[in-house]
């Protein structure tokens, strides 16, 4: 069942069973904290929305069509208006994108693999970048809209919160943030997506915040030795798909990974689970990764491909 089939449901039930609206500290974007001012206008305050309210208000948007992404998908104001129209009635379709997102076996592959630098394109308002630098790597979050770097902008530059009291945070500038010191975090103050016990947040990493569209060569421009997106490229018309797969590749340094995620909302029991780039990235001399092959981790070019459902 899809998010909107889901909160219909809840509608009316009791508040405990509607998902929790957004906070940063969790991996999600509290739209009645510095989010939301820092989309629509920064003085303006409104008494906060109970869960159902918020639910029922996302119901609603999603239902009128005012989630849906822009049919033009390198329409940066029409993914400025689509940020700010979730940011308006709350976001947990973020949280949810991040839960179904959350892999425990991705950052001890990367360790593994040895990688520093990592390109996150169209991250949006996930917390999938801000975990990563918070693990330790260089991140960079593309997205072609404006809106992200905005809130993750105001959000943590806020002194009252809880990244701040992570060691050795600090501000360089609107745009970039450093943990420098590299030592154990407190998984409490981390984005949830992604925690492993075995790969604790430890600090020593920085998050950049760009905005550009990947299809622009010198926008971001690398190498990385990871490329991950994640429900982007699918929103491309089938035939310039590859051409995004090509600018997201020539991003990566020689020995790299790509991370590709396919998110099938309208999958039904008995379709085929194939990804949409599999054969991209077979013809373009990647190994696709395998749980049941562990050695196929160690590829110089290595594809992992991501699929989930609901």
């Amino acid at each position: 069942m899809g998010l909107g089939g889901w909160l219909q449901r809840l509608i009316g039930r009791p508040a405990d069973d509607v998902p929790a609206t957004l906070d940063l500290s969790g991996g999600e974007l509290n739209p009645q904290g510095g989010g939301s001012r820092a989309a629509g206008s920064a003085h303006e305050q409104k008494p906060p929305k109970t869960d159902q309210e918020t639910a029922a208000a996302w119901l609603a948007a999603f239902e009128s069509g005012r989630l849906n992404p822009p049919k033009n998908i390198r329409d940066a104001a029409g993914w400025d208006t689509y940020w700010k129209n979730h940011l308006e009635v709350g976001a947990p379709d973020q949280g949810f994108s991040d839960m179904m997102s959350s892999d425990d076996t991705l950052m001890p592959l990367l360790s593994r693999r040895g990688v520093r630098s990592i390109l996150c394109a169209g991250n949006g308002l996930s917390g999938e970048a801000l975990a990563l630098a918070m693990c330790g790597f260089d991140v960079v979050a593309l997205d072609i809209s404006a809106v992200p770097t905005r809130v993750f902008s105001v959000v943590l530059r806020s002194e009252t919160h809880p990244i701040n009291r992570v060691p050795g945070f600090s501000v360089i500038d609107d745009n970039t943030f450093r943990f420098t010191h590299a030592g154990p975090i407190d998984a409490a103050l981390c984005p949830t997506i992604h925690q492993n016990s075995h790969c604790l947040p430890k600090g020593g990493g920085s998050l950049t915040f760009a905005v550009g569209d990947l299809l622009t060569p010198g926008v971001c421009a690398g190498p990385f030795d990871a490329v991950i997106e994640r429900r982007t490229v699918q929103l491309f018309p089938e035939h310039d798909r590859p051409a995004a797969l090509e600018q997201l590749s020539a991003r990566l340094a020689g020995p790299g990974v790509f991370i590709s995620h396919q998110h099938a909302g309208a999958w039904k029991p008995g379709q085929p689970r194939t990804h949409y780039a599999e054969s991209w990235v077979r013809s373009h001399g990647y190994a696709v990764r395998s749980h049941l092959d562990p050695s196929s981790d160690i590829a110089a070019r290595l594809a992992y491909l991501m699929y989930s459902t609901g």
